[in-house]
């Protein structure tokens, strides 16, 4: 069951500046929210004995941090559900297209199989002024659509809501379609966050990427298709996820 606002957060740490991006953002959201933090690490074969106590010297005073063996992905997602967190954060890097489809992402795999909303963080948090809600007709699709409306609130943001439909398809129905699903939210919601509109014509991720000029946070869910017998992540979140320049906030459709 999605619990939003989160109360419980696990952050995926590493000796990066990446790492740091994800531990501030979760620092300022369970600040926000008065829920409680935590992070994993899973040292790499022949890391420095003292290893762990320089990282939490530089996570700070009072970091409660998990050092555990393994892949990390499994890792993350093992220890969010023995710990039922709400939210999981992690840093991201921006390598080149061939070394990112090789090596792929230990934060796309935990979207895959998250048991909890992740965000994804690539650069310095900062609070969002405006939330960017990509919309579908989907009935998982409210799920994304309520944790965009709530995140949005709580930071006093404005809540932009985009639908992406093929050439061709642009026209009234096009519009009724998110204008109804911002009729979906909770009147005090609605009122606070002044859902904006707007449908574009084209490739999915790309206008997503366009559209997020601007904006601060995205948020998506992560609906799992089927790929001969095996549950892959869902093309668009998967491509977002991999050239978005702002924090993504994955939703299971689950």
């Amino acid at each position: 069951m999605l619990k939003f606002p989160p109360r419980r957060i696990l952050v995926a740490v590493e000796r990066s500046s990446a790492s740091l991006h994800a531990w501030e953002a979760a620092k300022e959201i369970a600040g926000r929210f008065g829920a409680s933090l935590e992070a994993v690490w899973c040292p790499a074969p022949g890391e420095r004995p003292d290893a762990l106590k320089a990282l939490r010297a530089r996570l700070g005073p009072g970091a409660r941090v998990h050092a555990l063996k393994g892949e990390p992905s499994f890792a993350v997602r093992r220890l969010a559900r023995d710990r039922r967190v709400d939210l999981v954060v992690m840093g991201t890097h921006h390598r080149p297209g061939l070394v990112r489809l090789v090596q792929g992402s230990t934060a796309e795999a935990v979207v895959h199989d998250a048991p909890c909303p992740v965000l994804v963080v690539p650069r310095a948090w900062r609070v969002p002024a405006w939330v960017l809600a990509p919309v579908t007709g989907a009935p998982y699709a409210r799920r994304g659509l309520l944790a965009a409306a709530v995140l949005a609130r709580a930071y006093k943001a404005r809540l932009a809501l985009l639908e992406v439909v093929e050439e061709g398809a642009k026209g009234p129905a096009a519009a009724r379609r998110v204008s109804l699903q911002a009729r979906k939210l909770p009147p005090a919601v609605a009122r606070d966050v002044k859902p904006e509109f707007e449908v574009r014509v084209g490739y999915a991720v790309k206008e997503i990427l366009r559209a997020e000029r601007g904006r601060d946070l995205v948020v998506l869910v992560a609906h799992r298709k089927s790929l001969l017998g095996n549950l892959v992540l869902g093309e668009t979140v998967e491509r977002v996820l991999r050239h978005s320049r702002v924090p993504v906030l994955a939703i299971p459709a689950r």
